[in-house]
């Protein structure tokens, strides 16, 4: 791998945040990442993470398979889904709902008893307000119309609103998730593997933690394309990946398009190109 295609990755990652679902999907594989930010996430100080997965595959052969950014089990008993969403693109509340559902029912044996269903809690941070209300989260609860009585059948939605600073303690990890010199001491694991993925130390060789990204970047991105004219690489690199990302509605196309450079109406004709 030359120095100059070294550079333009670092120049590219340096633009990433733990928001963003290429640097996310490497952080989630670390127990201790996970642990640190669920812990603020559902205000359990005491939680402890015995198993994480990143991009866990819940595949189906009839149905619509999914792919959870990241799945925890917690010590408790509890099966967490963390998503990251940039884009405001889909409906979200639906995606939720689909996503705890196909969870759930990989979780059951057949003719399990219903007492046994494991409580799920849906995490979705979102980089927009989702509701529109000014929160930086919204805990979803079911309750009996007129009376206002809470009832609970184990399934527990949170939707974070990243952009949102109320002077809290998930905003200033939120600030760590998407601004990009941001760093707290209060998540020390958050803002190191973010450091980790962003920086290098000396020369312009890379860290371990970026060797990684480029590992998954790689796959769509031939080190060599890096080298090419613009178009070449634009059709054979960078842009596949993000077109894919715009499909799954992880980013928006305005994002993309400005993620390579490119003005939106030509990202939209090559997103065309493969619909």
């Amino acid at each position: 791998m030359s120095d100059r295609s070294i550079q333009k990755f670092k120049e590219y990652v340096q633009k990433l945040n733990p928001i963003d679902d290429i640097i996310f999907r490497k952080m989630a594989e670390s127990k201790e990442f996970c642990e640190e930010i669920l812990r603020t996430f559902l205000q359990d100080y005491h939680l402890k993470v015995l198993n994480n997965k990143s991009q866990y595959a819940i595949t189906s052969i009839e149905r619509r398979s999914v792919i959870l950014d990241a799945y925890c089990e917690l010590r408790d008993g509890r099966r967490v889904n963390i998503e990251v969403q940039n884009a405001d693109n889909v409906n979200h509340q639906k995606r939720v709902r689909y996503y705890s559902s196909v969870l759930t029912t990989s979780l059951m044996k057949k003719g399990e008893s219903f007492d046994n269903v494991p409580e799920v809690c849906m995490v979705y941070i979102c980089n927009f307000d989702i509701f529109k209300e000014n929160k930086s989260s919204y805990l979803i609860k079911r309750v009996i119309d007129g009376s206002n009585r809470e009832v609970d059948n184990g399934l527990k939605e949170i939707y974070i609103s990243a952009n949102i600073n109320d002077g809290t303690t998930l905003s200033e990890l939120m600030g760590v998730f998407t601004k990009d010199d941001c760093y707290s001491e209060n998540f020390p694991v958050t803002s190191k593997m973010k450091y980790d993925f962003k920086y290098v130390k000396e020369g312009n060789k890379m860290t371990d933690a970026m060797k990684e990204l480029y590992d998954i970047f790689k796959e769509d991105i031939d080190q060599e394309v890096l080298e090419k004219s613009k178009s070449k690489w634009i059709k054979e690199g960078v842009i596949n990946t993000l077109i894919m990302l715009v499909k799954d509605g992880i980013i928006s196309v305005e994002d993309a398009a400005k993620r390579a450079n490119l003005s939106v109406s030509t990202f939209q004709k090559y997103l065309n190109e493969k619909m």
